[in-house]
């Protein structure tokens, strides 16, 4: 779904409504248009008007997306009633809807002061502190959101997102697979799958939606986004047309359709589709930077100009709509322009060779000859790197494959290669980690992991790993350390609280193996050596019904499991019930 933000925002339909929906993020209206109130609100609106038909003039306004007119109705009731959270957070979707990120938070975090147990309110806050790149925060608000209704889509989501948005994809999966049943949360996790490198996971997901909605566009829009990701082109422009066939007003399989035109070069057939979604949304972001694209590609500066122009003004810190635009500001001979465009691109995106390229070649053109070169040896540069990264993405393809036929050894040699290309990457070395210790050499893997960790600190699924090492060494020490390194960085990292469960657990400390077994279960119900683990801790404190109860849950998701089977016959023994451990 590349950059494109999705807000789940309170429908202003009514204002007791607690539906959610996602209106588009639109660029401000023109403050000089007139706004027309409804006339079922004139007689009201020309006498004294209450705070309550302001809130309504807000939400018809809102209604007809009228977000600027909206925002001053809103304002003029709080006027009236400054202590209403509602209009507080009315506002704040007012706002948001404009742009105005900023004010859109503080209105909602009015609204929250007022009455924090509004659900719409912190989801809707943890949007904006996302939209602004406070992910961590954002996540914060999900999860209060998702104690307060934990059936909430829109929190389940947007935690989802947040988590994705800093990589931390298991944290994503486990979030989503006992999610509720929800196509916008199976697409979440066909997204999770994909980034985390398990590719075959996210087809079978999206093939299963496929067979179960038939007539459904969203899987098709999913498995296009997942071919465009392994660069397989035609297969993806095939899904979504089909997803377009199927709901011809699917804009985002209109715009991932356009993209991957531009990607293959099919200008002419990119052109009127392009052309067709920007008159339907004069103003919004995407469809003025698609057709501006297209338009610089097919060599029309002139009509270019405009679109891209009006795609940096809706998001000004989108990086291709920067690079574009300076092009054509180049190519129309307004270099000073260009120069402004290309340079906010690279402060954007500094790892990109062709923006440091293109800002060399508008420099030498205003005679700045040495900062010319200082950019063009940045481009060369970054062009090797970029290159060996290629080189190096290959060659891990390659050991992953390996590596789940079974030949560890293949893997390992594989991955040293891809690490030669590339050793500044971080989930590199630790999928070297685990092809090293799935070929019995620990002590290479705990290197591998230690290295991982030194290039991203925060990368808890590194830091349970070598917990594991370290706990296999009978090092408790720096195992329990790392265990919390990783639950401090990632409190749903399943396997991390699971596995410092069992370290206090083997130390004697089963009040607290217990805790974390639960908050193990709570992030992840299908995680079975979870129960288990549990049930070793409650019968440990003589807790046997509770040991039975979870060893009952862990055979509803592992039925064959014989070890669990055993363990069940000895607890019922314990309790003196009859045995029936077995089926």
């Amino acid at each position: 779904m590349g950059r494109r933000v999705f807000l789940y925002l309170l429908s202003f339909l009514s204002l007791s409504s607690s539906l959610l929906c996602v209106p588009r993020l639109v660029h401000a209206q023109d403050s000089e248009k007139e706004c027309a109130p409804p006339k079922s609100l004139v007689s009201q609106l020309n006498t004294k008007p209450s705070a309550a038909t302001l809130d309504a003039l807000g939400s018809d306004y809102a209604n007809r997306k009228e977000y600027g007119c909206a925002a001053v109705a809103f304002r003029d009731s709080l006027k009236l009633d400054p202590q209403s959270p509602a209009t507080h957070y009315f506002l704040g979707i007012a706002l948001l809807a404009q742009g105005n990120t900023p004010e859109a938070m503080n209105e909602f975090r009015r609204s929250l002061q007022l009455n924090p147990q509004q659900t719409e309110a912190r989801i809707a806050l943890g949007q904006a502190l996302g939209v602004s790149g406070h992910a961590e925060d954002a996540i914060q608000e999900f999860q209060e959101a998702l104690k307060m209704d934990p059936k909430s889509v829109p929190a389940r989501d947007g935690l989802a997102k947040a988590y994705m948005s800093l990589k931390r994809y298991p944290a994503a999966i486990a979030l989503l697979k006992d999610g509720p049943q929800d196509e916008s949360l199976e697409m979440d996790l066909v997204m999770a799958y994909s980034n985390n490198g398990e590719n075959a996971l996210a087809l079978d997901l999206l093939h299963r939606m496929q067979r179960e909605r038939p007539d459904s566009a969203l899987p098709h829009f999913g498995m296009g986004s997942v071919y465009t990701q392994q660069r397989r082109y035609e297969d993806a422009t095939k899904e979504f047309q089909e997803a377009l066939q199927l709901n011809p007003a699917d804009d985002n399989s209109r715009a991932a359709y356009i993209r991957v035109l531009l990607m293959q070069g099919k200008l002419d057939t990119a052109l009127p589709i392009a052309e067709e979604y920007q008159q339907r949304h004069p103003n919004e972001f995407d469809s003025c930077y698609l057709l501006g694209e297209v338009e610089r590609q097919l060599v029309e500066y002139t009509q270019a100009k405009p679109f891209l122009e009006q795609a940096v003004k809706v998001k000004p810190e989108d990086y291709f709509a920067r690079y574009s635009l300076g092009l054509v500001y180049a190519k129309t001979g307004e270099t000073s322009k260009a120069r402004v465009q290309l340079e906010k691109a690279v402060a954007i995106d500094p790892s990109s060779p062709e923006a440091h390229f293109q800002l060399a070649s508008v420099l030498r053109s205003l005679s700045l000859n040495d900062e010319a070169l200082g950019q063009l040896n940045l481009y060369q540069n970054l062009t090797a790197s970029r290159s060996e990264k290629d080189v190096a993405e290959a060659k891990a393809n390659q050991a992953r494959a390996l590596l789940n036929k079974g030949d560890a050894k293949g893997a390992v040699e594989l991955y040293r290669e891809a690490i030669e290309r590339d050793s500044a990457d971080a989930r590199l070395y630790f999928d070297f980690a685990i092809a090293l210790e799935s070929a019995g050499d620990r002590e290479e893997a705990l290197k591998a992991f230690s290295k991982s960790l030194n290039l991203d600190p925060k990368f808890a699924p590194a830091h349970n790993q070598l917990g594991l090492l370290y706990a296999q060494a009978g090092q408790t020490p720096q195992a329990e350390h790392e265990f919390q390194a990783a639950i401090s960085l990632d409190p749903e990292e399943v396997q991390a609280c699971n596995n410092l469960g069992v370290l206090y657990g083997q130390q004697g400390r089963y009040d607290e193996a217990a805790k974390l077994f639960k908050t193990a279960i709570a992030h992840d119900p299908s995680y079975a050596p979870s129960y288990v683990n549990l049930a070793v801790a409650e019968a440990s404190r003589s807790q046997f019904s509770e040991a039975e109860s979870a060893l009952k849950k862990a055979l509803q998701i592992e039925p064959d499991n014989a070890e669990t089977r055993a363990l069940l016959s000895q607890v019922q023994s314990h309790l003196g019930q009859p045995n029936d451990a077995h089926p």
